[in-house]
């Protein structure tokens, strides 16, 4: 009888043991589990916080408020573009006489088409024309950024008095200068606002980019050669490749370093024929 006792004490004292290790596994898990979605959420908090600071936060321009904002934030927008698609055409939009390079035009700025004769600068004024192809482009966007404003005006009210428009553009060191001349005036019960300019400044090193493709062509032309290592260690904040292709045609690509912008355009000058 006693021995039955304590065995039935020993089973008791077994399944209390059994049954505390469990609670205390189950809790011990429970606490695993709160501690890893604490760390998730501290992680997910984390890259939230990071997205915000990171974000570029979005500038909204209201028409009403400031015309003149609008339309300038509108031509820059159009300047940029029209320089990401002439900048790696030689300053074209749409080039006619080309080397297609990486299903590019890459726009021959110095050429001649005999084998020996070295090439013709075909752009001596390419700084010019660079300023008129960007008008050219821009031209109907700006209008565009006019209508859209003048229907905006409207919808709040506004009496809209407009002139013809007329488009500057002047390339300097490291930036591009756009000037509209045209008058627009609003009007709304007895206020009434008139501007007469709207100008915009971009920054771009196009004008020393394209000085350095002048540079270039001028010494092609008179030595079907240019030096484009030394160039690099007198002027090191630009980069010039040359590429030569298998008809010998020659493709440059200049680098602004810090601002990674290009200008890329080809050369043909006393190519020899095959077999020589």
């Amino acid at each position: 009888m006693v021995a039955k006792m304590i065995n039935q004490n020993k089973n008791r004292a077994t399944r209390a043991l059994i049954s505390d290790n469990y609670e205390n596994f189950a809790k011990s898990k429970r606490s695993q589990v709160t501690i890893f979605i604490i760390i998730a959420l501290m992680i997910v908090v984390m890259i939230a916080m990071i997205f915000v600071i990171w974000r570029k936060p979005v500038i909204s321009i209201s028409p009403e408020a400031d015309p003149q904002a609008y339309i300038e934030k509108c031509t820059r927008d159009s300047v940029i573009k029209s320089l990401d698609i002439l900048s790696p055409r030689g300053g074209s939009i749409n080039p006619v006489n080309y080397k297609l390079y990486e299903e590019i035009p890459r726009r021959f700025l110095c050429f001649n088409q005999n084998y020996y004769h070295s090439c013709i600068n075909q752009e001596p004024m390419l700084i010019e024309h660079i300023e008129k192809e960007i008008i050219s482009y821009i031209e109907p966007e700006v209008k565009a950024c006019f209508s859209s404003l003048k229907q905006e005006l409207e919808k709040r009210d506004y009496e809209i008095d407009e002139g013809a428009i007329d488009i500057e553009t002047e390339l300097k060191t490291k930036k591009v200068l756009v000037t509209i001349n045209k008058k627009f005036q609003i009007k709304k019960n007895e206020e009434t606002r008139e501007f007469k300019q709207f100008k915009a400044q971009i920054i771009h090193p196009i004008y020393d980019l394209a000085n350095i493709a002048l540079e270039i062509t001028n010494q092609e032309s008179k030595y079907c050669n240019f030096e484009y290592i030394g160039h690099m260690v007198f002027y090191p904040q630009y980069k010039i490749e040359k590429f030569v292709a298998g008809d010998s045609a020659k493709i440059y690509t200049i680098t602004e370093k810090s601002s990674d912008k290009k200008f890329v355009f080809a050369v043909r000058s006393c190519v020899v024929p095959p077999g020589f």
